[in-house]
């Protein structure tokens, strides 16, 4: 399976904090290629994907910023109707649970990260692979 390396980095939610997080990575030379926030009350999760997970973790790290990297994957969606549930549907029937999932544009079709329970991406590689779903190298 080809891994993609996300970073997951706790922001306060409050104005600047998104700002403080990307301007670092901007003025490091780190290349954002997805990013995607979940909010609360209190606080937001900030899913990002960058071109140099290593480098960007060193930079944040020194920062004070904390975050996990997670192991996710993507997946190359057709553009029609349906291509989105073909790929969810094809998981589910084979018992596979997904944690997450969040869109991509910069493909020609478009794309969705997907988070599953990483002792399943061999599996997840397998049955997509069966469908004929497209697993990104990258993004």
């Amino acid at each position: 399976m080809n891994r993609i390396k996300q970073l997951s980095i706790f922001v306060e939610n409050k104005t600047g904090q998104i700002t403080d997080v990307t301007t670092l990575l901007s003025n490091n030379g780190l290349s954002i290629k997805s990013i995607n926030l979940v909010d609360s009350s209190d606080f937001g999760l900030l899913r990002v994907i960058v071109d140099d997970e290593k480098k960007a973790k060193e930079i944040l790290d020194e920062n004070g910023i904390s975050l996990k990297i997670t192991d996710v994957f993507a997946v190359e969606i057709d553009d029609h109707v349906g291509s989105f549930n073909d790929v969810v549907t094809t998981l589910s029937t084979n018992n596979i649970n997904i944690e997450y999932t969040y869109t991509v544009s910069n493909t020609k079709n478009g794309a969705f990260i997907f988070k599953v329970n990483p002792i399943e991406f061999d599996k997840v590689t397998q049955i997509l692979e069966e469908k004929n779903i497209k697993i990104l190298k990258g993004i």
